[in-house]
């Protein structure tokens, strides 16, 4: 017994209740720390994209007025060799080509600073996930056409959104309806296009129609992900997407 006694040894610990504690305030600065970084980063990235929005729409206003101040010269002018007789019919040709012109790039720049508006400040309730454009231009091969489809998110545009959109072509094709997923008829590889943008963005290519297959529509669907999820369909007639 007395040899068993010898045998056991007492081990002291020193304790130290402070270690535990300045552990954790460690740990705690530096998730805190870590979070006000990503916070700061995200808020300069929302900050610098509506910065790009709105310059944009200010050098396209810039734009729109000084093609504006241009084409009233030009008319002036044309007024001007009218009343006195004193321009030659070719002479009078080029300026109106001129003007034509001009006319041509005030429309394009009033369309393209009222999409910028109605992302921006829409005129309507109409808000987050939107199909904005879309366009088929005929190509100069038969039966090709490109197109051009813009989503965005209307007056919404804090954050990004996210998801997929598929596109199809509706016609008729002999006396039976066709519904054709975009994949079918381009480059196109997947029956859903991932998209993710703050503002907006363009989805475009080449299709080539089915032979026989007269085309009705073009149908739109996207659905977003996240806590704001939604689902949108839209249709648009092909006829009015060529002739506009």
């Amino acid at each position: 017994m007395a040899n068993r006694k010898a045998q056991d040894k007492l081990i002291v610990v020193k304790h130290k209740p402070g270690i535990k504690r300045k552990r954790r305030l460690v740990f705690l600065t530096g998730v805190v720390v870590i979070g006000a970084v990503c916070f700061l980063l995200g808020d300069y990235q929302s900050r610098y994209q509506h910065n790009r929005v709105v310059t944009k729409l200010t050098e396209l206003s810039n734009d729109y007025e000084m093609l504006q101040e241009s084409e009233a010269k030009l008319r002036q002018q044309v007024a001007n060799l009218e009343s006195g007789r004193a321009i030659d019919d070719l002479a009078k040709e080029e300026i109106k080509e001129t003007i034509r012109n001009y006319k041509s790039s005030i429309s394009q720049l009033e369309t393209d600073v009222s999409f910028y508006q109605n992302i921006m400040a829409p005129s309507d309730n109409a808000k987050g996930l939107q199909v904005q454009k879309v366009e088929i231009k005929a190509g100069a091969i038969k039966n090709r056409f490109a197109y051009k489809i813009v989503l965005a998110q209307v007056a919404d545009n804090k954050a990004y959104v996210k998801g997929i959109v598929a596109v199809n072509l509706i016609g008729m094709q002999g006396d039976k309806k066709k519904i054709i997923p975009l994949r079918d008829i381009s480059e196109q590889k997947e029956l859903g296009i991932k998209f993710k943008f703050k503002y907006f963005q363009d989805l475009s290519g080449e299709l080539i129609l089915p032979e026989g297959l007269v085309p009705e529509s073009i149908q739109v669907v996207a659905q977003s992900k996240g806590k704001k999820a939604s689902r949108l369909e839209q249709s648009f007639e092909w006829q009015t997407l060529i002739n506009h």
